[in-house]
């Protein structure tokens, strides 16, 4: 008799840490594949979570299969190589040739915080090292077989070399969507729909939003671009290294050699960044024909004669002995880590700066105080008064909104959902919709919980 099951071991009712397992047993054997192994994250980059016991067994889980590799997808798997996980990796060449460059930041970042919070790490740069050595590369469509399952990647149009899941098992077809693309995309090709999916596990981060246009935010971009030049202030714009960082380059590009904005110095202040803009540059199979076609001419969409790339800390340092008017590009996206934490320091305090935030911000973290309009926040430990302009704008996101993810479940048409990977209050509105809708099934279900799926 053949079983099969999901757990929604973690990211579930949350935004981060995703972390799902299915398993199909079969004349008394269970293959055990595991949908990405990610961190955790709240008001820190690394929340004491990821030092509890996984739910599985590492040892016993046959392969593991990555949507993309921002680190709440792929943060946690060097913990899993050190508990004992001997089983196969699998994710796109472009995930593969990140996972290496986000992990160690990773690390450095835990590192800190748990000296500081006073919890042990969860691992460290020898695991790291272990982790990257053993990920495979699979194509989207290539079928890769683990027991009587055949797994298969479609792309997820989210960042470079994102991936839906979707695993073939004892007749069913259940996919996994990682994170989902919205559309039309910037940079990376145009999510794709699988066909014949019985079980749709849907992310749902903007389960409850729309997001604005992608010229409404590229004006806000502009508008504030200007603004600065007129104050002769700083613009801070925290943006995750790992795609947005690559749309605010490209979108700066354009608009300052058409001349819709001044030429104003830039500087994208991130050693990450700079790494993953490379992987970009690499990997142009993986990103829209139009900017395929930019980087074939020479013509390259990541930079521009204003752009300053300051890697070694001493370059970072020197972007506050220039006067007047300048645009500073950092991680962390949420604040809570990274170079600009020190230049929120800085610049928050003067009233002829302005800070424009551009991705979404997690309850807790310090990018979400400062959106929400907090006067005083405080940044590694020092308390911070905040007399800057602060703007925001999600039409940058890679994430599908609500619109987006009812169209995704309307056209993959699955008898059965499960909504994840949001807020619980985004994740039951989607699931809301979906019921009323388009009358499917649908769970919301909690961290830990056991599906059984009728065959």
């Amino acid at each position: 008799m053949s079983e099969l099951s999901v757990t929604f071991a973690r990211g579930a009712r949350r935004v981060t840490g995703s972390n799902f397992l299915l398993e199909a047993t079969e004349g008394g054997k269970t293959t055990r594949i595991l949908i990405d192994c990610g961190l955790s994250q709240g008001t820190q980059f690394c929340d004491p979570v990821n030092t509890e016991a996984f739910s599985y067994e590492p040892a016993s889980v046959d392969a593991i299969f990555f949507t993309h590799a921002h680190a709440d997808h792929i943060g946690l798997f060097p913990r899993l190589m050190k508990e004992g996980f001997i089983g196969r990796a699998y994710a796109t060449s472009a995930t593969r040739a990140l996972m290496p460059i986000m992990l160690e930041d990773s690390v450095k970042l835990i590192a800190v915080e748990a000296q500081s919070c006073g919890y042990a790490a969860p691992y460290g740069q020898e695991d790291v090292e272990r982790a990257a050595a053993v990920i495979e590369t699979v194509s989207y469509h290539a079928p890769v077989t683990v027991g009587p399952a055949t797994v298969t990647l479609y792309n997820a149009g989210h960042i470079l070399g994102s991936a839906v899941v979707v695993i073939d098992v004892f007749g069913k077809r259940v996919a996994f969507t990682g994170d989902l693309g919205r559309v039309p995309t910037m940079l990376v090709p145009d999510r794709e729909v699988p066909e014949n999916v019985d079980i749709l596990i849907t992310e749902s981060v903007y389960g409850n939003r729309t997001h604005g246009s992608i010229t409404t935010s590229e004006a806000v971009l502009f508008e504030a671009v200007r603004d600065a030049a007129r104050k002769g202030g700083a613009l801070l714009i925290p943006a995750f290294s790992l795609e947005r960082t690559q749309i605010i380059l490209a979108a700066l590009d354009r608009a300052m050699t058409a001349g819709d904005i001044p030429r104003v110095p830039t500087y994208m202040d991130s050693p990450l960044a700079s790494k993953v803009t490379g992987v970009y540059r690499s990997h142009p199979d993986f990103l829209r024909q139009e900017v395929r076609e930019r980087l074939a001419k020479g013509d390259d969409p990541f930079a521009f004669p204003s752009l300053h790339v300051t890697e070694r800390m001493q370059d970072s340092n020197a972007i506050d002995s220039t006067d007047g008017v300048k645009i500073i590009i950092a991680g962390a996206g949420m604040s809570h880590g990274g170079r600009i934490r020190r230049h929120e320091l800085r610049y928050l305090p003067d009233p002829k700066t302005t800070m424009l935030l551009v991705g979404y911000q997690v309850p807790g973290s310090l990018g979400r105080r400062i959106k929400d309009g907090a006067k005083h926040v405080e940044i590694d430990r020092q308390k911070v008064k905040v007399r800057a302009k602060i703007l925001s704008t999600d039409g940058f996101s890679a994430h599908a909104d609500r619109d987006d993810l009812m169209s995704f479940v309307e056209e993959t048409a699955p008898k059965r959902v499960f909504v994840i990977l949001g807020e619980t209050e985004a994740a039951t509105f989607l699931a809301q919709r979906i019921s009323g809708l388009l009358g499917l099934p649908v769970d919301v279900p909690r961290e830990g919980e056991r599906y059984e799926i009728p065959l």
